[in-house]
């Protein structure tokens, strides 16, 4: 619950808590499944060398166990550090891998969110085209399995797609039914996103 509603102060000292009692048990399940939730986190905080040795050690462990689905989530992770450190070329490559184990074993869920991470990372390298695409994609999955935060994930990369081509009136829209979205699950999501929508009214 911290982890989704953006609490990560509350949520950073209890999956430290959760680990060592993992650790204690030497239960391995336990320690990837909590080093993938710490990696993401500290994702999220922006501490991405920590989040990167995380994720790491979490796909070390689910590669052990031969858990294909927790391997995908952490190479997702670490496709989103790669992003967000400037190995775009590395990112690339992790997030094809993630996108062909969550396909290979059929699980619809995080096929969308590494389409939507895909696509992110096309925006920021430079080909439109292609990141519209994939939110496109995403989008049209999203829908099909009711993944209204992937949805609403989906219509926000669009939006910057569109306002990156300087297309600011359809990237009003899709970023306000991106965010009606995320106010409406109460998604972390929301106070990031009503800044960049009050930015770009500001300037229009």
């Amino acid at each position: 619950m911290w982890y989704l509603t953006g609490d990560y102060p509350a949520a950073a000292p209890a999956l430290e808590q959760a680990l060592g009692i993992y650790r204690d048990f030497d239960d391995g399940f336990g320690q990837s499944e909590t080093l993938s939730y710490l990696g993401m986190l500290r994702l999220l905080t922006g501490d991405y060398p920590a989040a990167a040795q995380t994720l790491q050690q979490a796909l070390g462990i689910y590669r052990d166990f031969g858990d294909r689905f927790g391997e995908a989530n952490a190479l997702n992770g670490l496709g989103a550090v790669r992003r967000l450190t400037g190995d775009h070329a590395g990112a690339a490559q992790t997030l094809e891998m993630a996108l062909g184990i969550f396909r290979d074993i059929r699980v619809r869920g995080g096929e969308v969110e590494v389409l939507n991470e895909m696509g992110t990372l096309r925006r920021v390298s430079g080909d439109l085209v292609q990141a519209e695409e994939l939110h496109q994609q995403a989008l049209e999955l999203a829908r099909a399995i009711a993944s209204f935060r992937d949805e609403a994930h989906a219509l926000a990369g669009l939006g910057r797609c569109a306002l990156a081509a300087g297309d600011a009136a359809t990237a009003e829209a899709r970023l306000r039914e991106a965010l009606e979205i995320y106010q409406r699950i109460g998604a972390a999501e929301a106070p990031d996103l009503l800044g960049e929508v009050d930015a770009l009214t500001a300037d229009l």
